[in-house]
């Protein structure tokens, strides 16, 4: 099976669902695909497998750059060396190192007091607007907006402006012209706001990479740009859209929010399932990766060198050889493996830590303040956003 040439994706993805014919493609292994663009790849979806993929001493990113790379939007197949998910370690390593200070666990517990503070007045905000509220627009995309903005320093009068190059750069479909413009605005935006940091010093993380470059010459100057839209992009809507599937995920299953109102003891365990349940990407992980070497994976497929693999986590994340009842919702597994929701090893998540915070302190706060929290229509009838390769909801109408 594995041999023959299958047209990926093989199936239509709705909401949050998983199709569950991965279960037979998963006992096959290794899958030969072809995406919409690009050349032909392979498709793990094994939990092993997906790790191996991710091991950076046997798979890299820069061998793309020389590569027609398979990808199911245009925007996957940018070949720009200066983009950290298009390095190796040790660039990569060196880029990394210079922000990842700022999102240690240490680091971002410094930050709960202020976030909580936040997500108190967006909550007043929605209460005062009136129910039924839009959970995504009256929260969601603010919370993360705000955070990541305070983070990097980027005023708020200018954030409504980055926001809306993001979202052009980041939408499928989009004309290609359309989107090209958005990224040339958000890499003069970013230059203007390092210059700023020149004249004027400060204390934010923008701050804090600039210095890197001009006084300890750690970073080149297109290497700052290129690591300052990174950091954005990947930890802006990211963000917002797991807050939205995780408050959809609940109220579409009111057992399990019933379960953590009665014991709010569960909450750690609970909140690492969903992570691994909900899947956060519409196909795979929109990124492939190339072989150094021949690999061989669990199935006995060899993987010659210079061949790409794309790794299917949402489908690895419920392998039931290391999840038991895997694509069940389960909020009492006894020490579960490492889900694979923020990728492993070199690659991992730089900003997991913030990520995991705001989700938290959102269900905390929920959890404390709204008991009667429910869906204002039926689940089947929720909006999910078609214009992102994330799965994100694009209005979720809430009472209480």
């Amino acid at each position: 099976m594995n041999s023959e040439l299958v047209s990926y994706p093989m199936f239509e993805v709705k909401g949050l669902e998983v199709d569950e014919r991965y279960k037979d493609i998963q006992k096959q292994g290794l899958l030969r695909i072809k995406l919409p663009f690009g050349e032909p790849c392979w498709l793990a979806t094994r939990y092993g497998d997906t790790r191996t993929v991710w091991d950076y001493k046997l798979f890299s990113r820069a061998l793309g750059l020389t590569h027609d790379a398979a990808g199911m939007f245009p925007s996957e197949r940018i070949k720009d060396p200066k983009l950290m998910i298009n390095m190796d370690p040790p660039e990569h390593s060196r880029i990394r190192t210079l922000a990842a200070a700022s999102f240690t666990p240490a680091r971002i517990q410094q930050f709960e007091g202020w976030i909580q503070s936040m997500v108190n007045e967006l909550l007043d905000e929605m209460v005062a607007a009136g129910q039924p509220a839009d959970f995504i627009a009256s929260y969601s995309l603010n919370l993360s907006l705000r955070v990541l903005t305070r983070i990097l320093g980027i005023p708020a009068a200018e954030a409504a402006k980055f926001r809306k190059f993001v979202d052009i750069s980041s939408r499928i479909g989009i004309d290609e012209q359309e989107r090209v413009a958005a990224g040339t605005h958000t890499m003069e935006f970013v230059r203007e706001l390092i210059a700023e940091r020149r004249s004027h010093s400060s204390d934010d993380l923008l701050g804090e990479l600039v210095r890197a470059r001009d006084h300890d010459d750690r970073l080149g100057e297109e290497e700052l740009v290129a690591l300052a839209v990174s950091l954005w992009n990947g930890g802006f809507k990211t963000t917002s859209w797991q807050l939205g599937t995780t408050v959809y995920t609940l109220m579409a299953n009111p057992e399990h929010w019933r379960e953590l109102l009665e014991k709010p003891e569960l909450l750690p365990a609970a909140l690492t399932e969903l992570w691994r349940w909900i899947p956060s990407f519409k196909y795979g992980v929109p990124f492939v990766r190339w072989a150094k070497q021949d690999v061989e994976f669990s199935d006995g497929t060899i993987v010659r060198a210079g061949e790409a693999v794309l790794p299917e986590f949402a489908v690895a994340n419920r392998d039931e050889s290391v999840f038991p009842d895997g694509w069940k919702l389960d909020f009492h597994r006894v020490k579960p493996q490492p889900h694979l929701s923020f990728t492993v090893g070199a690659h991992a998540c730089l900003g997991q830590h913030l990520a995991r915070l705001q989700v938290r302190l959102t269900v905390e706060t929920l959890l404390r303040r709204f008991p009667t929290l429910a869906l204002a229509v039926p689940a089947d009838e929720v909006k999910w956003e078609p214009a992102s390769f994330m799965r994100g909801v694009a209005s979720l109408p809430l009472r209480w």
